[in-house]
């Protein structure tokens, strides 16, 4: 770029003027990247995420795969709170993410130490040119995409004009030496710019500039570095706010990664100061570089040093932010960002849910025969209080389903949506027959009236029939495990069989003149537990071929705004 070199500022103004002028071309240039690959990655991004969940290591492998395509730690680190204020990772899960978000945003120190920068305005052209005359989306991103990636080295070397006659200032060498000197002062420096500009890529690639221009040595250059680390993690940090315990705990993590890394690197900061000082010898005139291995070298070691002490940062981070007494509120787990942004994985956070409400009315059912055994009034309303919980699930889950747009999916994703809202429906239903068995029993307790001994043996078998059932039409419904749907409905048959044959036993009591009024509440149990069983089938035949679409999303209400 001999065409920008040939202006050398001679005044504050202009060093000033062009370094701002630079460094926000940088900044554009950057933005403009890492926005174009989000487009391009679509929601896909997100969903490869929130199923990296299977070991640490894997984890590590995709944070670092979609920094690397995204060209942002701070962007894959979001994504990550997102996910597990929505419910569809955990704390734990998102660890071994969080660690491989930082070493992929490596990639971007490297790319701008290699000497690419005589090629910035080719490469522009043939960005705008991509842009401006082609209809695909695609291509049109793709452009968008080329065309800030050569922004980015124009702005480089504008900043790179306006540092070098820095390098004769009285104060900006003292102010070099104090870095160099005080190692804590370079470490908050780059800490404080990465805050700033809410970029580690940005303000690594500022060093990087200053550093090649000779203003600075790499002894200062290093802290600073390492400062840029930590200041990434404050865009995470920012992201959790009013978001779940766990989002925060992933947050805290990232944070103290980075941390741990620096204070590590710190303490070895003459040694590692040594290592890139002999680099240089090897790398070549282009001492832009010796930064971007400088910063692999960093964020690698760094992985693997905290792969040894990681459960020791995750129970400290849980005695930070420890576990809250449970409760229902859903608010802070359905993320409304999804709905816009990744309706796939909206549907996946509903379903988290729904399976939360599932766990309810398990024990609900749980709950419903210890009662009916044994009177204690705690399991009574351990039912009642489990019937609240799941209502209120009920009308926030519904109202978030609704609220998502699948105009623009694929079917199979809207038949997904309809089996949600039955599955919800089918659930709350089983809830309030468990609500009316516990209500037949204690009125016939508080009457003092005509116990059910003979009926006690028929009714504990029905029950566990259909709690067995229960149990497998949530577990068809979380895995969508067909089999295991099939078992579903083949019970729903068995269980009607069943009904039948203790009606058929009542009613001979009736014709024989024996009957009382235990009959009359006999005929009331059977006939919420069969229909317990009805709306198991319904789950467990939607798990096996949803083919229909419910009426609840055609002819729907919204509970709450």
């Amino acid at each position: 770029m001999y065409w920008i070199s040939i202006f050398i500022p001679d005044s504050t103004y202009a060093i000033i003027s062009i370094v701002a002028g630079g460094l926000g071309l940088f900044l554009y240039g950057i933005n403009l990247m890492s926005d174009s690959l989000k487009k391009l990655a679509g929601s896909k991004m997100k969903a490869l995420v929130a199923r990296a969940t299977g070991t640490v290591f894997k984890g590590i492998l995709t944070g670092a795969a979609v920094t690397l395509l995204i060209q942002s730690s701070s962007a894959t680190t979001v994504i990550v709170i997102g996910l597990i204020s929505a419910g569809l990772m955990t704390f734990r899960q998102s660890i071994g993410i969080m660690m491989g978000a930082n070493f992929g945003t490596t990639v971007t120190a490297f790319l701008i130490g290699l000497n690419v920068a005589e090629y910035s305005f080719l490469i522009m052209a043939l960005g705008a040119a991509m842009f401006l005359f082609f209809q695909s989306k695609k291509i049109k991103e793709s452009g968008n995409l080329i065309f800030g990636f050569a922004v980015v080295f124009v702005g480089l070397e504008l900043m790179s004009l306006g540092l070098k006659p820095l390098a004769t200032k009285p104060w900006f060498e003292a102010a070099m030496i104090s870095l160099s000197d005080f190692p804590i002062l370079g470490v908050l420096v780059g800490t404080g710019l990465t805050a700033l500009i809410q970029s580690s890529s940005a303000s690594i690639g500022v060093l990087q500039q200053i550093f090649s221009t000779g203003t600075i040595s790499l002894r200062a250059s290093l802290p600073i570095l390492l400062g840029c680390n930590i200041g990434t993690t404050v865009t995470a940090l920012l992201s959790s706010i009013g978001s779940s315990r766990e989002a925060k705990q992933g947050a805290l993590f990232h944070l103290f990664f980075n941390i741990f890394g620096t204070v590590f690197f710190l303490i070895l900061l003459s040694p590692y100061t040594k290592l890139f000082l002999w680099a240089e010898k090897f790398l070549g005139e282009n001492n832009k570089i010796t930064i971007a291995f400088a910063h692999i070298f960093f964020n690698g070691a760094t992985t693997i040093l905290v792969l040894f002490v990681y459960k020791y940062i995750q129970k400290l981070i849980e005695k930070i932010i420890p576990a809250k007494a449970p409760d229902f509120d859903l608010i802070e787990k359905l993320n409304e960002d999804l709905l816009a942004t990744s309706p796939v994985l909206a549907l996946e956070s509903a379903k988290t849910r729904i399976l939360e409400m599932g766990g309810f009315v398990k024990e609900m059912l749980h709950a419903t025969k210890n009662y009916f055994n044994d009177e204690n009034e705690n399991h009574y309303q351990e039912c009642l209080d489990n019937e609240e919980k799941v209502d209120y699930y009920n009308h926030v889950i519904h109202d978030y389903l609704l609220k998502i747009r699948t105009e623009s999916l694929n079917g199979k994703v809207v038949i997904s949506q309809a089996v949600l809202m039955d599955a919800l429906q089918d659930l709350e239903r089983i809830a309030d027959h468990c609500v009316n068995l516990v209500e037949f029993f204690k009125s016939r307790y508080e009457m003092q009236a005509e116990r059910l001994q003979n009926f006690t043996d028929s009714i504990n078998h029905f029950l566990d029939r259909v709690t067995e059932q229960v149990e497998d039409t949530i577990f068809c419904f979380e895995k969508e495990d067909k089999e295991v749907a099939k078992k579903v409905v083949l019970a729903e048959a068995e269980i009607d069989k069943l009904e039948r044959k203790y009606r058929q036993a009542q009613l001979a009591n009736i014709g024989s003149g024996v009957a009382s009024t235990a009959d009359v509440f006999y005929a009331d149990i059977l006939s919420n537990l069969e229909r317990i069983s009805d709306h198991c089938d319904n789950i467990a035949r939607n798990v096996i071929d949803p083919h229909y679409l419910s009426q609840e999303i055609t002819k729907a209400k919204v509970y709450y705004d």
